[in-house]
Parts: C-alpha cells; sequence; structure tokens
C-alpha cells in the first residue's frame, strides 16, 4: 500500500512564489513605464513575464549548486533553441513560403534537440529547448520573431539571475 503524502507549502514551493513575484513586478514596472521594444507594430516586452515566470518554475531548486546547473542548462537550451529558431526566421524571411516553412521548422527541431544533446543537457531539456525554438518561430511574424527570440534569452538570463538571488537569500536566512 502506498503511503499518502501530506500536501503542503513547502520552503521551496515559497522561493518559487517569491522569484516569480520579483521577475512579475520587473516584467509590470518595465511595462508601465513603457519600456516596451518596438518590433513593426509590435511592442515586445524587455522581460518577458511568461518566459521569466516559467524559468523560475523549471530553475528554482532546493539549493544554489542545483538552482546554478538547472540555470545554466536552462540558458543553454534557450540559446540554442533561440538561435536555430533565428536561422529559420531568417531563411523564412527570404523565401517567404508556408509550406518550406513547415519542413524547416521540422529540420530546426531535429537541429535544436541534436545541439541540445550535443551540450550534454538532460534530453527533457533539450525538448524544452525544442519548445523554445517552436515559440520563436511561430509565435508572431516577421523579424518580430528574430526580437521576440533575443528578449526571450533576456528574460530567462534575468530570471536564472533572480532565482540564484533569492535562493542564496533563503539559504543564508535559514542558516541563521
Amino acid at each position: 500500500m502506498e503511503t499518502e503524502t501530506k500536501a503542503s507549502v513547502t520552503l521551496l514551493d515559497v522561493r518559487i512564489a517569491v522569484a516569480i513575484l520579483i521577475c512579475c513586478l520587473t516584467s509590470t514596472i518595465l511595462d508601465h513605464l513603457g519600456l516596451r521594444f518596438q518590433a513593426g507594430e509590435m511592442r515586445l516586452e524587455v522581460i518577458q513575464k511568461m518566459t521569466a515566470c516559467i524559468s523560475c518554475l523549471l530553475c528554482c531548486q532546493d539549493n544554489v549548486p542545483i538552482s546554478k546547473k538547472a540555470g545554466i542548462n536552462r540558458l543553454i537550451i534557450t540559446a540554442i533553441g533561440g538561435l536555430v529558431g533565428i536561422a529559420v526566421i531568417c531563411i523564412d524571411n527570404v523565401l517567404g513560403n508556408p509550406w518550406i516553412m513547415v519542413l524547416m521548422i521540422a529540420l530546426g527541431i531535429l537541429v535544436t534537440l541534436f545541439l541540445c544533446k550535443a551540450a550534454k543537457v538532460p534530453y527533457i531539456n533539450a525538448r524544452i529547448g525544442g519548445v523554445t525554438f517552436i515559440l520563436v518561430t511561430c509565435t508572431l511574424s516577421g523579424t518580430a520573431r528574430i526580437w521576440y527570440g533575443i528578449f526571450r534569452f533576456v528574460s530567462t538570463f534575468y530570471s536564472v539571475l533572480i532565482v540564484l538571488l533569492v535562493t542564496w537569500v533563503f539559504q543564508k536566512a535559514v542558516k541563521k
């Protein structure tokens, strides 16, 4: 028989919520101040709220070294998925053929998965790199997709720093 675990809010849950709070607050403040990037008719968030929050969920771990490793993996897969996506976008901006784009997306996924594996990240992370590739190539249109990919990486980098800071502060506070 399985033993039931009592549901509770852990210190890790609180750290995740605090890191997400900081990222959401940062994004909201920047938006409120009008600090968005203009790409054609699109106004893109410099710190993408959704991207930063997802990174917090995935990178916040039990301690700083494990969070750092998760953050480095997240940065690697975001960079790979984003760069492969930007390469596909550049070709698509020249060709402008939706049928060829379908094939390039399939090939781009293969390249992303291969490069993530070559970077020796866990396979589930390689798949998340594929999610980044899909989001970068399929979320917006035209050159706005390139800027979306760049700010996706910026947002991921920012959230990894926040996760490390929050984890470090909580570890120091618990030791006292």
